[in-house]
């Protein structure tokens, strides 16, 4: 076999490419990983609550360290670096394969691949949104303002906001989670939370229209339900309003939704023969860390059986 050449291309270290690279290990397949975050963007869970069999404190890092430790114990290559280019050739006897191009400039081959890239938070689409004071993970970014008695704000009506809120109250004087839609959607569990927080204000029906400040972000200004403005001053803001997924490395046309979600067949397999996509980079009606395991799963089972039948 080739330096290089492996059974499957995985792309993305998450939950979905970790998984993959687990149990296409364990069936017997040479897998090579690209990524360079070992569980991905699980590093903005500050607890995987709804995992089943993981302790409540368990958090998305030590998550994601343990899968990772756990893979390359069953022997899947990691590159450490990121997909810069996944394209389709020629192989020998003209048979169909697939190349991956790195950020270090390397190149890898394989007869099949799975897309486990996930996605990246949207941004406002506002003035300002780069200036100091915009975040988007609370655990991360939340600790810079420990013991400033800051008043924060969070943007976004989902479950990610609320758990960047929660986060937020324990280290900030007073948090704003501010809720372009009248009726958040976040689960009844969050809402139960949040309404125990006295340091937390819902605020619904309310959009950010701008931010103020040059370098340093020191207010929103916000359109109220009576379609008048108003300025809320915070030191951070963090940012929760929907997601992009990862796909703009492909060279090659690939089936996906308007909002660029790749679609699969039952087995996972895109409109691409032996290109498969695995947890949130595909169009699914669940973005969860255990539905993506999960996908990651099928989807080794599944290019095993494709190269059974190729």
């Amino acid at each position: 076999m080739k330096e290089n050449d492996y059974d499957a291309l995985i792309a993305g270290t998450g939950p979905a490419g970790l998984t993959a690279a687990l149990y296409g290990q364990r069936m017997g397949l040479r897998t090579v990983v690209f990524g360079d975050l070992p569980g991905g963007s699980t590093y903005m869970i500050e607890n995987l609550a709804n995992f089943p069999g993981l302790m409540p404190e368990t958090s998305g890092t030590q998550f994601g360290t343990m899968t990772f430790q756990q893979v390359s114990q069953e022997g899947a290559h990691f590159t450490m670096s990121l997909v810069e280019s996944l394209q389709v050739t020629n192989g020998d006897g003209g048979r169909r394969r697939f190349m991956v191009r790195d950020a270090a400039g390397k190149e890898y081959t394989a007869p099949a691949a799975i897309i486990a890239t996930g996605r990246t938070p949207k941004q406002l689409a506002v003035g300002n949104a780069q200036m100091r004071g915009v975040h988007f993970c609370s655990i991360c970014d939340g600790p810079l303002y420990r013991g400033k008695e800051a008043v924060l704000a969070v943007v976004g009506g989902g479950n990610p906001a609320a758990q960047h809120a929660l986060t937020l109250a324990r280290i900030a004087r007073e948090v704003f989670l501010v809720c372009r839609s009248a009726n958040p959607g976040m689960d009844d569990a969050h809402k139960r939370q949040l309404a125990g927080q006295p340091n937390v204000t819902l605020m619904t029906g309310t959009e950010v229209v701008g931010l103020q400040g040059k370098d340093l972000l020191e207010a929103l200004v916000v359109k109220t339900v009576d379609g008048g403005t108003k300025d809320i001053p915070v030191e951070g803001m963090f940012q929760a309003i929907g997601w992009n997924p990862n796909t703009g490395f492909l060279d090659m046309a690939v089936d996906a939704t308007a909002e660029g979600y790749l679609k699969t067949d039952a087995s996972l397999m895109t409109s691409c023969p032996g290109l498969f996509a695995a947890g949130d980079v595909r169009e699914t009606d669940m973005w969860q860390v255990l539905t993506s395991c999960a996908d990651g799963a099928r989807a080794a089972k599944h290019v095993v059986d494709y190269l059974a039948d190729s």
